[in-house]
């Protein structure tokens, strides 16, 4: 075999190399693209709901429902995911999150507080669907729905 023979199968097996290699970076890029797309979906996803089982609100009667996402904020501040008009509600007042297979309650250093079954709770506490959450004059239980992890 002469030298430029040799150099042209070099040029070939280096090509061949560098297009599975950015083969693979492409299918890995592909792979992570969809994963992300997949955690995003299901963090937008309803994790149940929120029932006001006793209020003194205008902006929460008996019986209104409020959908519970993965992370989900209560206060006065419109940015919340659920807003309370309650004089007694801070602007951030609490949060709902889905931890560990189940529902964690946690006080965002509100100036009223936040009670669990009349008990006021200082650390993120697992809550319970016969669990009452009161935050300002508004009393809720959560109803999940059934959640896969």
């Amino acid at each position: 075999m002469n030298n430029a023979l040799i150099l042209l199968l070099l040029r070939l097996l280096s090509a061949v190399l560098l297009l599975a290699f950015l083969g693979v970076i492409a299918w890995l890029v592909y792979q992570d693209l969809r994963r992300t797309s997949d955690v995003a979906v299901a963090g937008t996803r309803v994790k149940g709901h929120l029932r006001v089982v006793a209020s003194e609100s205008a902006s929460a009667g008996v019986g209104s429902i409020f959908p519970l996402l993965p992370v989900t904020g209560i206060g006065r501040a419109d940015h919340n995911t659920i807003v309370l008009e309650d004089a007694f509600v801070s602007g951030e007042h609490a949060l709902l999150s889905w931890r560990e297979n189940q529902w964690w309650l946690e006080d965002l250093h509100s100036r009223n507080g936040t009670l669990l079954n009349e008990l006021t709770i200082t650390d993120a506490t697992v809550v319970s669907p016969d669990d009452v959450i009161t935050i300002g004059n508004v009393q809720l239980k959560i109803e999940p729905t059934e959640i896969s992890s």
